[in-house]
């Protein structure tokens, strides 16, 4: 089942995705909800992200092939594998839905990459659980974009700015419930061209591991968002590029890139 939020006119809503229309529902995408006799044509409707997180979540080097790459981001000549997930928050501020714009901050280096990953949306309230049960803590999965300023990313102490600036968590276009978590392809295109493609099952924590991992320090919430970590090399982001990240089985999150418009001069 393909849930997607929604804007409609005026109205925000949830609904199920049936071929080229979409179903309203009522009730909750997290305990009961029925479908209502009102539907619209996909194409009239504005998809939102397909949740309103209270965190998003995502793991650093969680694939053998990206760890090379990112240590050389980082400046470090000795990549280890890690024992554990080493995941961090993206600012909610960072969230933005398929179709709208990464806006490049005019003071970046140039260095705006994708890094095109596949998320796990909590659908229900989870602690101290084991791998094992965080699955029946998921809802769902969907497609993300884990846009990264490399040379912040090198010179800051964080990753505050680096991940979390606005428009730097794409995800979309909806949350679909009946798919093999580690068994997806995410494939990414820059301007139509395949840039990135990896596979979950590559991942050196699974979802319910990385999950699991959290919970035992911080309560994770209905519409939370743990994104898998991103595989291989990426490339920097130009305005008017356009970035999508395919799951197939999920769908497409289409970003068009923009940059930013410094008011100040200069």
């Amino acid at each position: 089942m393909k849930i997607a939020r929604f804007r409609y006119k005026n109205k925000t809503a949830f609904g199920v995705v049936q071929g080229d229309e979409v179903v309203e529902i009522r009730g909750s995408i997290y305990s009961h909800f029925r479908m209502t006799d009102t539907k619209h044509p996909l194409a009239d409707v504005g998809l939102l992200p397909p949740t309103e997180p209270s965190e998003i979540w995502c793991p650093g080097l969680n694939f053998a092939n990206h760890l090379a790459y990112a240590a050389e981001v980082l400046g470090d000549k000795n990549p280890k594998v890690p024992e554990h997930p080493e995941p961090w928050v993206k600012a909610r501020g960072s969230l933005t839905g398929t179709g709208e714009s990464i806006i490049l901050p005019h003071d970046v280096s140039g260095e705006v990459h994708y890094e095109g990953e596949a998320v796990a949306v909590i659908g229900k309230t989870c602690r101290r659980v084991t791998a094992q049960e965080a699955s029946k803590c998921i809802l769902g999965y969907t497609c993300g974009n884990d846009v990264s300023e490399r040379a912040w990313q090198k010179d800051d102490w964080t990753f505050w700015r680096a991940k979390g600036s606005d428009t730097f968590a794409p995800v979309g276009p909806w949350i679909e419930t009946d798919v093999e978590p580690q068994n997806l392809e995410m494939i990414v295109r820059l301007n139509g061209e395949e840039v990135q493609h990896g596979r979950t099952e590559e991942m050196l924590f699974t979802f319910g591991e990385i999950v699991s991992y959290i919970s035992q320090q911080v309560t994770l919430r209905p519409g939370d968002l743990v994104f898998s970590g991103s595989t291989g090399t990426t490339t920097a982001l130009s305005d008017g590029d356009v970035v999508e990240v395919e799951v197939p089985g999920i769908g497409v999150l289409s970003n068009p890139v923009k940059a930013e418009v410094n008011h100040k001069g200069g």
